[in-house]
């Protein structure tokens, strides 16, 4: 039990410095002081706590008992103290970022977040993307709203595309089922977009509670992936299997896409302060998925005619 609380955050950093870096050399070096400074601060702690915290083994030290209790008790908090610092000063400097917050987190994962690095070449902003399904309230803080689900009225917005969904499964899968009636097929489904399949299934005049469906998934990128393991065939917005329908591991039952009747949009948040950052991220998104689109999907494979 420590003799003294009153002890400088500063030893306590010191201590876990020594700890991640395994000398004091290198801890010093890590943390900007002097070899003597950090011992100095481990001198302050071990006084305080009344023990030993590292046994001095000629050039080398290392953690006694105590002292890899004490380290794997502190470890997290001082490096969360850290980053939330770290975080705070960068924050300062906001006209250098753009907080991007999206209800679609499959949509992100799978197509907004692999296009941020061709953004961030080409602007002097970092890109910062959170995910919320919550309604975005006047007090939250973020500069730009891509959405499916939310609005924000009487605010500047983009429509980026009109969702098309298509019907895919693996290879090997719709060759084995494409002789079959549509109501016999093993389907998939996810519980964040059960409308999706029920669309489908009235455009192709099917009955959906006809439909065989077997495995249910959270999110769409589980059932993408659910799709390419073969565990059924998954009715998916089409931007969102793009990169699997050229990569090959995931085919069209037929050439048909069919309008879902959701639109994605983009909203600028009326209190942001990266206005023109803001509607310059806009443009080049509403671009760049314009630009998937009618770039991958020419000559995708469809085996559902055979060969």
């Amino acid at each position: 039990m420590l003799k003294n609380l009153d002890v400088p955050l500063t030893a306590i950093r010191a201590f876990v410095t020594i700890g991640r870096h395994g000398t004091f050399t290198r801890a010093a070096a890590a943390l900007g002081i002097t070899q003597s400074a950090v011992s100095r601060h481990v001198a302050t702690l071990e006084k305080a706590a009344g023990i030993k915290l590292f046994e001095r083994r000629g050039a080398t030290i290392a953690l006694t008992t105590a002292g890899s209790q004490y380290y794997d008790a502190v470890k997290d908090a001082v490096a969360t103290i850290e980053l939330a610092t770290q975080q705070m000063f960068q924050g300062e400097n906001n006209s250098e970022r753009l907080m991007v917050r999206t209800s679609m987190p499959s949509f992100a994962m799978t197509v907004v977040v692999p296009m941020l690095g061709a953004f961030m070449a080409q602007s002097p902003l970092r890109v910062d993307l959170i995910t919320s399904l919550s309604p975005p309230q006047p007090q939250d803080e973020f500069d730009v709203l891509i959405t499916r689900d939310l609005t924000m009225p009487n605010t500047e917005s983009w429509e980026l595309l009109q969702e098309e969904l298509v019907c895919v499964g693996a290879p090997h899968l719709v060759q084995k089922h494409r002789t079959q009636a549509p109501h016999r097929w093993p389907m998939i489904a996810t519980t964040s977009r059960p409308d999706i399949l029920a669309t489908w299934a009235v455009a192709k005049d099917i009955s959906p509670d006809r439909l065989h469906v077997g495995a249910m998934y959270d999110h769409i990128f589980l059932a993408v992936a659910a799709a390419i393991g073969g565990a059924g065939f998954f009715v998916a917005p089409h931007l969102l299997v793009l990169d699997q329908l050229r990569a090959g591991t995931l085919v069209l039952l037929d050439e048909q896409k069919i309008a879902s009747g959701a639109t994605y949009w983009a909203y600028m948040n009326s209190q942001t302060r990266q206005v023109q950052a803001g509607r310059n991220f806009c443009r080049w998104l509403k671009g760049m998925l314009r630009g998937r689109t009618s770039q991958l999907a020419d000559g995708l494979p469809d085996l559902s005619r055979g060969d």
